[in-house]
This record gives structure tokens, C-alpha cells and sequence, in this order.
């Protein structure tokens, strides 16, 4: 069940993305929004301003980090304003929180104490990332001990959804997840095994703990690169939601071999719920 819901904003265009679809979901789940804004400390750092000033051929001036400081802050104020004006409009109960940090720290911990985090594709540098996630998305759904959607999209799509299990610990808890989501309502759960022998015993597994709970299920066994085939399948049903496991391997074996779970968020026409 999804009563309060935290919305990371940072003035762009992708997180007023972010922002409208939390606001849409608070609204359809009659949940409350915790909008927060984190200014990041290394801007205001000393060693940051010099190497910029120096970049810029310029000589930094008494007042340069109290100016950055207060163009920063009035940034953070506009964004929250946009997102507690959205929640008024839409009569949903709103919070809005400014603080000063290393960002993805900060949401962690002010994640602590929702149910869901809702964040933006991408972020301020949008146009180098070319629709990717950043940095900063991932370190939140690494470390974060909520479930984390992250939303290209600003309204919510179909009620039924995706569920790629591929037997990991983290696909376990996605799989619980997906039981809470599916019994909200007449929501279908498309379960997505991708793989060969492994796969078989992951799908039995699967099975074997829905049984129990009278839900509307498909199985659905595939083959391919896991990443293509939860999008490409996602895409041919038409769901509203992919729900996975984040990361379910060392990041070692993701820097040789990638990761399901970056393709997905990065190519997904829907929303992406990621569960640890």
C-alpha cells in the first residue's frame, strides 16, 4: 500500500516529469507527497569554484559562493513551488523539503520513511545523457531501502505490468512487491523469466509462492538478453509498469557483462519499479 510517496526535483524538465507522475499516482493511491530538493554541497565547495573560475579564465571574486549559494537556493525554491502548486491543484497533501548535501545520500535518507521514491529519468544534464540515467539515479536505487520508480513518463499507464524474475534476492522481494500491487485492484501480473535451464526452475519457483494468492497471473517464459526482452515484451503487451529486482548482480560482472536493470530503465517505454 503506497501512503506517502518522496519526489526528488531538481528544476528540469525531467523531474517536473517525475513530479506530475508522483503527483498522479498520490492522487489515485490517495497518498501524500514528500517533495524534497537537495542542493549539492560540492558546489559550494572552495576547490569546485577555483577549478571553475580557472576554467573560465576568470579570477574568483569575494562574493562568488555566496552568489552560486543563492542562485542554487532560489533554484530549489522554484522547483518545490512547482510541485507543492501541482499537489494544491490536484488536492493532494504535500510537504516540501530544501536541504544541503551529497545528494544521493540525502534522498536515501529522507527515503527511509516512505513507501515509494519517485524520480525523473534523467536529471539536469539531460542533454549530454541523451535520456540515460545518471549518477545520481543510480547510487538511489542502489543503496535506497524503498522501492524506487523512475518515470520518463508523467501520467500512469495500464493497470497491468511487468514482472522480470530472475530468482536473485532482490527479484524475490520484486516478486512480493508485484503480489501487493496486483491484489490493489483487477491488475494483471505478466511474470517474465528470460533464460534457458536456470529459467525453468526460476519460473517453477515463481509459481510455487503464487499459487497461494488469487491474482491475475500469465507466465511467461523467454530467451534473449534479459534487458531487450523485459523492454521488447513490456512494449508488446502494452504495460503500464515494468517491476524488477535492482541490480542483481556484483558490479563487477554488470561492467563485463552490463546490466538488465540500467538497459531497462534507459529503454523502457513505461515506468520502472525497482525493488532491493
Amino acid at each position: 500500500m503506497i501512503k506517502r510517496i518522496l519526489v526528488t526535483t531538481d528544476g528540469s524538465e525531467s523531474a517536473a516529469i517525475g513530479v506530475r507522475y508522483a503527483v498522479a499516482l498520490a492522487r489515485k493511491q490517495k497518498a501524500s507527497i514528500l517533495a524534497l530538493h537537495v542542493v549539492d554541497v560540492k558546489l559550494l565547495e572552495g576547490p569546485f569554484l577555483r577549478d571553475l573560475s580557472a576554467s573560465l579564465g576568470a579570477a574568483p571574486y569575494v562574493n562568488y559562493q555566496g552568489n552560486i549559494a543563492m542562485l542554487l537556493d532560489e533554484r530549489g525554491k522554484a522547483a518545490l513551488e512547482y510541485a507543492a502548486k501541482l499537489c494544491a491543484e490536484k488536492g493532494v497533501p504535500c510537504e516540501t523539503d530544501m536541504q544541503t548535501g551529497i545528494i544521493p545520500r540525502v534522498i536515501v535518507e529522507k527515503g527511509e520513511l516512505v513507501d515509494v521514491i519517485v524520480m525523473g529519468r534523467t536529471g539536469e544534464h539531460n542533454d549530454f545523457l541523451e535520456g540515460l540515467i545518471g549518477s545520481t539515479t543510480e547510487a538511489v536505487v542502489r543503496r535506497a531501502s524503498a522501492p524506487v520508480l523512475v518515470t520518463g513518463s508523467d501520467t500512469p499507464g495500464a493497470d497491468h505490468f511487468v514482472l522480470a524474475y530472475d530468482g536473485s534476492t532482490h527479484a524475490r522481494k520484486a516478486l512480493k512487491a508485484g503480489v501487493t500491487l496486483a491484489s490493489q485492484g483487477p491488475r494483471k501480473m505478466h511474470l517474465l523469466v528470460v533464460g534457458d535451464r536456470a529459467a525453468e526452475e526460476w519460473l517453477e519457483e515463481a509459481k510455487e509462492y503464487l499459487q497461494s494468492h488469487e491474482i491475475a497471473i500469465e507466465y511467461v517464459p523467454r530467451t534473449g538478453d534479459p534487458g531487450e526482452v523485459i523492454v521488447e515484451y513490456a512494449r508488446e503487451c502494452d504495460a503500464g509498469l515494468i517491476v524488477m529486482g535492482a541490480y542483481g548482480h556484483s558490479k563487477l560482472r554488470e561492467l563485463v557483462l552490463g546490466s538488465a536493470t540500467s538497459y531497462t530503465i534507459n529503454h523502457a517505454t513505461c515506468p520502472v519499479l525497482l525493488v532491493r
